[in-house]
């Protein structure tokens, strides 16, 4: 147990390169445009991402492909893998977000399969030779499964990792200090648990229009995100 609790912790970690560092969400276009501009703006905001984004649309592709990873049969295996990943790519309406997946799932791909993750190995081959996309949400079903990471503590790590990429990203831009950001976290650790507790959608469906049109907001001056 104590081996498993302390695995968490280091797939937990900031340090851990998991693939999201290069992403804000739509946090860039909304500091930008003026919209989020303090510590009670950022919780607001990555709150409704955990709740509308990631409750309802990775949470569930995780699910989807989470009992691939369980099967022995690799032709059953990489099927559920074809499957969860199509339906990633189908149900992701913007481009931005779409390759944002993309990028952070073959990143975390990357860092699990140079750590001697076989599944993900597997999984970097078929997203190398343009069977699959390599979405986040199935990436991380596939990685941390392997790693011997129970499905609810799974979720729990990924929802964090979902708020807290975002709370880094304001952080980088300036919108809160080190010590903002830990009250945004705070703030965020009951109703994160809430989202947890609730029973995700059987479909994929998850929209947030306000970060979703952040995302896609030109502005003159270079972003620092892909999204």
């Amino acid at each position: 147990m104590k081996a498993a609790q302390l695995r968490l912790l280091r797939l937990a970690d900031s340090a851990f390169p998991a693939g999201g560092f290069a992403f804000s969400s739509g946090l860039e276009g909304a500091h930008a445009d003026g919209l989020v501009t303090s510590e009670a703006d950022l919780t607001a905001f990555v709150h409704e991402h955990v709740a509308l984004r990631w409750h309802r649309q990775d949470r569930v592709l995780l699910r989807r492909a989470w009992p691939a990873t369980r099967a022995t049969d690799d032709v059953e295996v990489e099927a559920a893998w074809d499957a969860a990943d199509r339906l990633a790519e189908a149900t992701t309406g913007l481009a931005r977000l779409r390759e944002a997946s993309r990028r952070a799932g073959r990143a975390l791909l990357g860092t699990f399969a140079a750590l001697g993750c076989a599944p993900a190995e597997r999984l970097q081959a078929r997203v190398t030779s343009g069977l699959l996309h390599g979405h986040l949400p199935v990436a991380q079903a596939v990685c941390l499964r392997a790693s011997g990471v129970e499905r609810a503590d799974a979720e729990m790590l990924t929802a964090w990792q979902a708020a807290s990429a975002i709370v880094s990203a304001g952080l980088r831009l300036g919108l809160v200090g080190h010590v903002g950001a830990q009250r945004v976290l705070t703030a965020l650790e009951c109703p994160v648990a809430d989202i947890l507790a609730t029973i995700p959608p059987a479909e994929p469906g998850g929209f947030s229009a306000f970060a979703e049109i952040a995302s896609c907001r030109s502005h003159t001056t270079p972003r620092l995100f892909a999204s």
